[in-house]
């Protein structure tokens, strides 16, 4: 939820969408897929949201990140050698490798003018399936809680996966479902993740995401989708983005990739080195995915009251022509998955 801009990731529910997609280049290692038509995660399928105290949410930037230490390849169509070569061993290897797994856990911290905040999230560690959901704070303006939204499309997945046939989860299909199934008024960002054999399938809208990190570096980070500054695609009953604007990949994974599945309250507030800075760190100390999920949260929430710290937050701002410094204060959702090979 996004309290300072009307038109922010919480976009005014009265502007006309967009129709157009902002596709970005994928590495040579993603496959397109697209069709046309916390706590820690447990054995069972879970619906989890927050029952803590939240409050609204502010503007979201058009710029997800922008950290010259990132190693991000989501927009750079020229990919140095050794990227080049890290890419084709790992689409190389991946056919030979047995089938993987993922661990993961999360963590919520709401804003706190709000008594549930607008974000929600589920985690099927069973399917090996997750997801994430923003819900548009520029809804509040109308009286409506966006978080109703997003936590009813969030449940809605999560039976969706539950009702697929073992092994045979696809997160469009999925988001598809909930979409078309959710009746609550609102509207919100998506998205949805599941490991098959040595790939994740992703389905994307909005401005949540995630990262791919691998050998302390950043092998993907998933492109923000907006229509404009502080107006991301977002999912609702009426007008709105639609399925077929949603971003779909598969990537390779290996043993030891830690992939961090999060709402733009992550993204705005921290870069990617400082989200790989983190990550490492967790795994210095042997922590669980739950544990580093929630060193990534508590970070981007300190940089989010931080009034003269860079953030891409600040950085997004300085594009957009606004004045402004510091972090943005948000819901904060962050789900971590650590890729392990699977037992025999």
């Amino acid at each position: 939820m996004k309290e300072e801009n009307s038109e922010h990731q919480n976009g005014d529910p009265s502007s006309s969408p967009s129709s157009s997609s902002s596709a970005a280049r994928s590495p040579e290692f993603l496959t397109e897929t697209k069709d046309q038509s916390s706590s820690t995660s447990r054995e069972k399928c879970r619906y989890v949201e927050c029952k803590e105290q939240i409050a609204t949410k502010e503007d979201s930037p058009e710029y997800h990140n922008d950290d010259s230490a990132s190693l991000s390849t989501a927009q750079d169509p020229e990919l140095p050698a050794e990227k080049q070569e890290q890419m084709c061993r790992s689409h190389e290897a991946v056919e030979k490798r047995r089938p993987l797994k993922m661990k993961a856990g999360s963590y919520y911290i709401p804003h706190t003018r709000k008594l549930k905040g607008e974000d929600a999230h589920f985690i099927c560690e069973h399917e090996q399936v997750v997801g994430v959901a923003d819900g548009v704070g520029g809804w509040a303006k109308l009286g409506i809680d966006a978080g109703e939204y997003a936590r009813e499309l969030m449940s809605r997945a999560e039976q969706a996966v539950r009702a697929s046939p073992e092994g045979c989860v696809d997160p469009f299909q999925v988001l598809a479902t909930a979409h078309a199934l959710t009746n609550a008024l609102g509207a919100s960002t998506a998205c949805i993740m599941a490991l098959k054999g040595q790939y994740i399938h992703t389905v994307n809208i909005g401005d949540s995401g995630f990262l791919v990190v691998r050998d302390d570096a950043v092998l993907y980070h998933s492109p923000a989708q907006q229509r404009g500054f502080n107006t991301p695609y977002q999912l609702q009953n009426s007008v709105g983005e639609t399925l077929n604007d949603a971003e779909v990949k598969s990537i390779g994974v290996e043993p030891g990739d830690i992939i961090v599945v999060a709402t733009d309250g992550v993204f705005d507030n921290l870069f990617d080195s400082e989200v790989v800075r983190l990550i490492k760190s967790g795994l210095v100390l042997n922590l669980s995915a739950e544990r580093i999920a929630s060193l990534i949260a508590d970070e981007a929430q300190r940089n989010s009251f931080r009034r003269m710290k860079e953030t891409p937050f600040s950085i997004a701002c300085r594009k957009a022509g606004k004045r402004r410094k510091g972090g943005k204060k948000d819901d904060i959702t962050v789900v971590v998955m650590c890729i392990i090979e699977a037992d025999d």
